[in-house]
């Protein structure tokens, strides 16, 4: 056929959905279901330029991939009653186009443009709106994988050159081809629109898909139940040893839900419900009336991004850079932006189920729509590497990092990932687009491994178990009991005191129990005050003459007092607080520079530690760096005399060395090494000698953690508070039904309505912790309990249990500002 342009593409979605009917619509929209059936087709199609003649063969302008996918957006969200049928029909084409996936062994189908895919394609038939079963797999256990090639060859022979799929071996030399990749790009942007919200969202905006078997009712039996004793009084439960697989939690309830084909999957009946719930839900926003033909198109999702994965992934390195190229600088922010959730959103869903699978490898299509994260990834960090004459440096990344972490895992086991890991603990992730051969192996299926991937809160509950394994190995699990004044002065001679240096670093793991002189309050929320205020006491007090931190007033950060001399121990107690504040679940403010971080990683001889450069002093000495800045961008022969020898002693570099402009960038590294190393030796070395007593067993620390990762699991993220996953997780006690359903409201949609920084005080107040908890906001335990009744009460609250008195007021005015001023006049422990 001749090659479809973008204005041709543009006019006839909109003939199509302006058609009287089903019939002249799909007459309308037949050329580009023509075009989106061939990979030459598309290749050449959606160029701009005349009807029959893209640009793309005349060397015209670039593909406008904007203008691509707002036409199918426009179809496949049309208003007209046929819309969703042609969606279906894009969803059967693409089938056709992208090739299925083959069973272990993993061979190379011929997508030469010799054998071009139109030609064995079973004959698109206009006037046939309806899509048969057949004309596209949608469920994954349908895909009749065992037939190596796609409908396109029409061959089912095994292929001569079958090969196991393997990450180490890159000497393969046949790697698939194709006619160029712009038909992938082409492709791509015409599926996006099908791709992009395609998967119903638990309340914590995570994609999910219904398990694929039927879950059926359990009853826990009764020699199950006892009375568990609570911050409230005893209630009946059961022990059921079962863990929801959504929540996380345990399950005590009487009843619950089992897989009918006894997969290792559990459902809470709260979880059962809600999940429930939100299908119904999804099923109403997107106009489906039909459960089985819904399951279809969420499982098609599931499909065509794996097949999409494995078809990248087998492209030679040549294509794959092009397609990576073609990602990073010609696609529009925005659509990257969305092909990047698409493929966040398939692995989100599928994550919880693989994870029941004892053989996690065994699902080796879910590793395909993994390694496609992984190749946007790295497409996403090209901007990063290219620098235009203009710059003075290197653009960021395409999108936020942050973007590509897969918040689904949380809700996996850590401990289970963590013992995975560990046999492959040095198993690093490969960059997919420049790797020889891509392959699947047991060291890339495991979550730990994609640690740019994985969440935050789920690494460091990760590096606990990690922790905890060892102190059950040394026999050293009782809690080390610590009692301390609140003086500062005391307190700091209190710690120093306890942590004695002839403590080994066994009973150095041991977790604190901590109560303040003359007080009888224990547990975590007293933990956690004592964390703060020690933290501040170390930071603002003095020991003898000097303090032991610097304040620096314009990076509002901490530094080391190089005058602190004779306090190695203070710096060492110091260490292990930190330590000690991660293994007691506790995050602390954020008042270092980044480059504490690397140090820390450095004394554990981490592979991750990085050599520190210009960017992280400016962190510490701006004016500094400033100056530094001007001596490598100066270029006269003059250096030396007008900038002289920066008055340090050069212990890495000869002493009669005089800088040049030969030498300039290495002296000036110098400098950067001798600033953050000998300048604060003293200081430094025996902070990290304290660190590494506490957590320096653990391998995981040690083998994937970089210094961004550390500095978030010592001090968490800067994560928004979510109100919706707070209500989520949160109990309520002392309510009448009446009350439940119209007053509390009230109050979810009071603190909804709070600004960033309110909710923040509000979490405060409730927790004495600013701080996402370890497992996200919905584990933050929020108790909300009736405290009488009356305007003229204020709310108050437990920090130690998470608990919220709560008086009922009389309008919704009267709780918002109850509220704020409660929040208001509380006393945090935060540093300035």
């Amino acid at each position: 056929m001749a090659p479809l342009s973008v204005e041709d593409l543009e006019q006839a979605v909109a003939a199509a959905l302006q058609a009287q009917d089903s019939d002249r619509s799909e007459s309308c929209l037949s050329p580009v279901l023509e075009a989106l059936r061939s990979q030459s087709d598309l290749a050449e199609s959606f160029w701009p330029g005349q009807s029959g003649q893209s640009s793309k063969s005349s060397g015209g302008p670039a593909r406008d991939y904007s203008r691509v996918t707002g036409a199918f957006d426009r179809l496949v969200k049309g208003n007209c009653s046929w819309s969703s049928k042609l969606a279906d029909l894009m969803r059967c084409t693409s089938a056709w186009v992208m090739p299925a996936l083959p069973r272990r062994p993993f061979a190379h189908s011929d997508f030469s443009e010799k054998s071009d895919k139109s030609e064995a394609a079973p004959k698109w038939e206009p006037g046939r709106m309806e899509v048969q079963e057949s004309d596209v797999e949608l469920h994954w256990d349908s895909l009749e994988p065992d037939k190596a090639s796609s409908p396109a060859t029409g061959s089912t022979e095994e292929p001569k050159d079958a090969v196991e799929v393997d990450l180490d071996d890159m000497d393969i030399e046949e790697e698939l081809s194709c006619p160029g990749i712009t038909w992938l790009s082409a492709l791509l942007s015409a599926l996006l629109p099908l791709l992009t919200k395609a998967l119903p969202r638990d309340q914590n905006e995570v994609c999910i898909i219904p398990h694929p078997h039927k879950m059926e009712r359990q009853e826990a039996a009764e020699e199950t139940l006892y009375l568990h004793l609570g911050t409230t009084g005893r209630r009946p439960v059961f022990n059921t040893k079962k863990i929801c697989d959504n929540c996380g939690t345990r399950i005590t309830d009487r009843y619950y839900y089992h897989c009918s084909e006894n997969c290792d999957i559990d459902f809470c009946q709260d979880c059962h419900t809600r999940s429930k719930d939100l299908l119904d839900s999804f099923m109403a926003e997107v106009g489906e009336d039909s459960q089985e033909h819904l399951s279809k198109r969420l499982f098609w999702v599931i499909d065509i991004t794996e097949r999409i994965g494995w078809h990248v992934l087998h492209l030679n390195v040549a294509d794959r850079r092009q397609l990576a190229n073609e990602l990073a600088f010609e696609w529009p922010t925005a659509l990257f932006e969305r092909l990047v959730q698409a493929a966040i959103d398939v692995v989100n869903a599928r994550v919880v189920h693989v994870q029941d699978v004892k053989d996690i490898q065994s699902d080796e299509r879910f590793w395909y729509a993994v390694g496609w994260l992984q190749f946007l990834y790295n497409t996403n960090e090209l901007p990063c590497k290219t620098r235009r004459l203009e710059e003075q440096s290197s653009r960021g990344p395409k999108v936020d990092y942050e973007r590509f972490v897969l918040e689904g895992i949380n809700k996996c086991e850590p401990l289970s990932e963590f013992q995975r890991w560990r046999t492959h603990p040095s198993a690093k992730v490969p960059n997919v687009v420049e790797i020889r051969r891509f392959r699947v192996t047991d060291h890339f299926c495991s979550f730990l491994t994609h640690s740019n991937l994985v969440p935050m809160n789920f690494r460091r509950v990760c590096l606990l178990c990690d922790v905890w394994e060892q102190m059950q190995a040394s026999g050293h699990i009782l809690p080390l009991h610590l009692e301390v004044p609140r003086e500062p002065k005391r307190l700091i001679q209190a710690v120093v005191d306890r942590f004695s240096p002839i403590m080994s670093p066994a009973e150095l793991r041991q977790p604190l129990r901590i109560c303040f002189q003359g007080e009888e309050a224990g547990g975590p929320g007293v933990t956690r005050e004592f964390f703060q205020v020690a933290l501040r006491s170390f930071l603002d007090g003095e020991f003898g003459d000097e303090k032991l931190f610097v304040y620096h007033e314009q990076s509002r950060l901490y530094w080391f007092n190089e005058k602190a001399k004779n306090s190695e121990q203070c710096f060492r107690s110091y260490g292990i607080l930190l330590g000690q504040a991660v293994l007691n679940n506790t995050h602390v403010p954020n008042i270092f520079p980044r480059a504490l971080y690397d140090r820390l990683l450095e004394a554990l001889v981490s592979p991750c530690a990085r050599t520190l450069r210009l960017e992280d002093l400016g962190a510490v000495c701006p004016d500094t760096a400033k100056s530094l800045r001007q001596i490598l961008e100066y270029n006269e022969e003059d250096i030396a005399e007008v900038f002289g020898d920066l008055g340090w002693p050069r212990s890495r570099l000869p002493e009669e060395l005089v800088i040049s402009q030969a030498n300039k960038a290495d002296f000036i590294q110098a400098y950067i090494d001798w600033f953050f190393h000998e300048r604060v030796d003293a200081q430094l070395r025996p902070l990290c000698e304290g660190f590494k007593g506490v957590l320096g067993g653990s391998s995981l620390l040690r083998t994937i953690v970089d210094a961004v990762q550390l500095e978030k699991i010592v001090c968490g993220g800067a994560e928004q508070v979510d109100v919706n996953a707070i209500r989520s997780g949160s109990e309520i006690e002392g309510w009448t039904q009446q009350e439940e359903s119209e007053y509390l409201p009230w109050f979810w949609e009071v603190l909804a309505s709070f600004t960033a920084a309110e909710k923040v005080q509000f979490v405060v107040f409730v927790t004495a912790s600013d701080r996402v908890p370890l497992r996200g906001w919905q584990a933050l335990g929020l108790i909300v309990q009736k405290n009488g009744v009356g305007d003229d009460r204020l709310p108050s609250a437990y920090t130690c249990f998470s608990q919220l008195l709560l008086p009922r007021f009389s309008s919704k005015e009267k709780l918002r500002s109850g509220l704020l001023l409660a929040i208001a006049n509380s006393e945090g422990f935060g540093l300035r």
